[in-house]
């Protein structure tokens, strides 16, 4: 795996200077996009915890709920009731959904669906919604079925939609699951990374 923490280093020390002077973080965001994009497909050992997917999830679609300046139900979210665990990075689980999200915005969709449910010993997380899989969402959900010993399925003809089957870690320990205030709390989490130009602006 490249080692990028000088790269993300000099990134952070740019966007600092820039909140010092009172302005946005502007062209860093997307560069720190990309550089976490990068990251999270390379290869990375098997995680210690497993991820609370159903907790995960729930956290990330009420986080991104709240950023959007979209209709209320734009993001039409269903979720069992957790925990789910998985054998998967929390970080790459969110990207991948966030991936498909800023797809979705960036082609004007009137809505999107995403299911993530217990189907036997497994999670299944499916999403539905937006343009055809492009760029980093398809290469990031098909990064985490093959992290977290499952698979993924794409079906787009004009339409995304893609299902992604992730086997039970019930053998490990669970890490806890992200909270919603800290995900619209941090000016770089990772939502605010991957819709960032479709979001309202965090409080100063």
């Amino acid at each position: 795996m490249p080692d990028l923490t000088a790269l993300r280093g000099a990134l952070a020390d740019q966007a600092a200077r820039r909140a010092l002077c009172g302005r946005r973080p502007g062209p860093v965001l997307p560069r720190l996009r990309l550089l976490t994009t990068a990251e999270l497909l390379c290869p990375a050992p098997p995680p210690a915890c497993a991820a609370d997917a159903a907790g995960e999830l729930d956290a990330l679609c009420r986080a991104a709920a709240e950023m959007l300046r979209r209709r209320p139900g734009w993001l039409a979210a269903r979720l069992d009731a957790g925990p789910l665990p998985v054998l998967a990075r929390p970080a790459l689980l969110q990207a991948a959904v966030l991936a498909w999200l800023r797809c979705a915005l960036q082609a004007g969709a009137d809505g999107v669906r995403l299911c993530c449910r217990a189907a036997g010993c497994a999670a299944v997380l499916e999403l539905a919604g937006g343009a055809d899989p492009r760029g980093d969402a398809a290469a990031l959900l098909a990064r985490l079925a093959d992290e977290g010993g499952g698979s993924a399925v794409f079906a787009a003809r004009g339409r995304f939609a893609a299902a992604v089957r992730l086997p039970a870690a019930d053998g490990l320990p669970l890490r806890p699951a992200a909270a919603p205030a800290d995900l619209l709390a941090d000016r770089y989490s990772l939502p605010r990374l991957y819709l960032d130009g479709f979001c309202a602006e965090p409080e100063q």
